[in-house]
């Protein structure tokens, strides 16, 4: 296979090869200024072999369009989300029963979920004839799960329904977006 001369090793008197030479790599290269190295601040260092196949890809996301199936990050708070799912719960007409009268009108738009520690609070704005209250329900994370608060003790029985009907809104939309360690 090898044929029987021997090796011949290379004499330490021979100028050896520098292959970095050979491919222009320490041969002093002119700097030029690209007209985009101003705006981006991305320099290339002429002495780094690397620098040369690497470009700054942040700026071209900026600019391409998303392809099919792909999603931008929401940055929209799980309390909008929650109030919107409340507001599906709600504008099926149940609420309207249990009102204490056929005159009171419920503006779902004013639906507002916000969050305090391991609770979370509805209301909403109903107007009685000219005049506006603005009812409430809270829902508490227990444990795993989420439990709905009592209707606090002063609350008139013509409004207790509501109260379980807002709460009983809030826990269905809580729970269909998970249990309270994922929130």
């Amino acid at each position: 296979m090898f044929d029987e001369e021997p090796m011949i090793l290379a004499d330490d008197n021979e100028e050896e090869l520098d292959i970095y030479a050979a491919l222009g790599l320490n041969t002093p290269i002119e700097p030029t200024v690209p007209s985009n190295t101003a705006q981006s601040g991305f320099n290339i260092d002429p002495s780094d072999p690397l620098a040369a196949f690497m470009d700054d890809d942040d700026e071209d996301d900026v600019d391409q369009p998303m392809m099919f199936g792909q999603m931008s990050p929401a940055n929209v708070p799980v309390e909008e989300l929650l109030a919107v799912l409340v507001k599906d719960t709600l504008n099926n007409g149940s609420i309207q029963q249990t009102l204490p009268s056929d005159s009171i009108r419920v503006d779902l738009d004013s639906t507002l979920v916000q969050k305090d520690r391991d609770a979370y609070h509805l209301s909403l704005i109903i107007d009685m004839g000219g005049e506006q209250i603005k009812p409430f329900a809270t829902v508490r994370a227990s444990g795993d799960t989420w439990a709905p608060m009592q209707p606090p003790k002063g609350l008139h029985q013509g409004w207790i329904p509501l109260y379980h009907s807002l709460a009983k809104a809030l826990t269905n939309a809580l729970m269909q977006q998970g249990r309270p360690s994922s929130l």
